[in-house]
């Protein structure tokens, strides 16, 4: 873990009570929480449009957020692993590139996007009614910061503790209490072996279909390096100072 982390976790274990109990099961060696919710939540990504390498990017990612929280039983006591397994099972909507997609806007940043759509889908649910609006804001908020994790570190628990198991599928084991055999049995069951050019030809559909929600983001880029004709010269903050200075 992080050490930016860490005194938010001391804060948080003396403020927030103990996370409700959750009937469990297990998945790839892993025991994950076995609510209504989460089956839910995974069907949806299931039988989406979503791509498959981003379907079990999700899937993966949640299981080794599920064996953080295992391997600490501080950080277990302040995250709501049911609130956990939702953030992460639904962290990429924004990435459905179907054209009738439920999810996915011309307007909104992919991150927006996927924070809307997760937070519709918890509105909607009968068990997901049940869930506080600090809750359901927080799961916003851990989506919508995915790629700020030097914003999102300074937030709540279930914040960063999302994000973090979303980090691991990407940064492997070593990170946040995560080892290697962990992570092998993951892939094993669910393989990443399409994750970073799956991820590229998204980044770049990004840049492709609606540029103005990539300039001056951690996407751009993606447009500048693999899209033709892509420029983000005159939509940049910087560039505003430039025509002064």
């Amino acid at each position: 873990m992080k050490f930016a982390a860490l005194l938010p976790l001391v804060a948080a274990a003396a403020a927030v009570p103990c996370t409700p109990k959750y009937p469990t099961t297990t998945i790839a060696g892993i025991e994950v929480v076995d609510t209504q919710l989460v089956r839910d939540a995974l069907s949806l990504i299931k039988n989406s449009g979503l791509n498959d390498y981003v379907v079990k990017h999700q899937i993966r990612s949640w299981l080794f957020g599920a064996q953080q929280l295992n391997n600490n039983a501080t950080l277990k006591s302040i995250v709501d692993p049911e609130a956990q397994a939702v953030t992460i099972l639904l962290h990429d909507l924004g990435w459905d590139m179907s054209p009738d997609s439920p999810w996915t806007t011309k307007e909104a940043r992919f991150e927006v996007d996927s924070a809307n759509g997760a937070r519709n889908f918890v509105r909607n649910h009968p068990d997901g009614k049940k869930w506080s609006e600090r809750k359901v804001q927080q799961m916003w908020d851990a989506i919508a910061l995915q790629g700020a994790y030097g914003l999102a570190s300074y937030k709540e628990p279930l914040v960063w503790g999302s994000i973090q198991g979303i980090a691991v599928d990407y940064q492997g084991a070593g990170v946040f209490g995560i080892n290697q055999t962990i992570v092998d049995q993951v892939i094993a069951e669910f393989p990443n072996d399409d994750l970073l050019t799956g991820t590229n030809e998204t980044f770049k559909w990004f840049c492709e279909t609606k540029p103005e929600t990539t300039y001056d983001t951690w996407v751009e880029g993606w447009g500048t390096y693999f899209v033709k004709g892509y420029d983000a010269t005159g939509h940049r903050q910087i560039d505003q100072f430039r025509t002064v200075f």
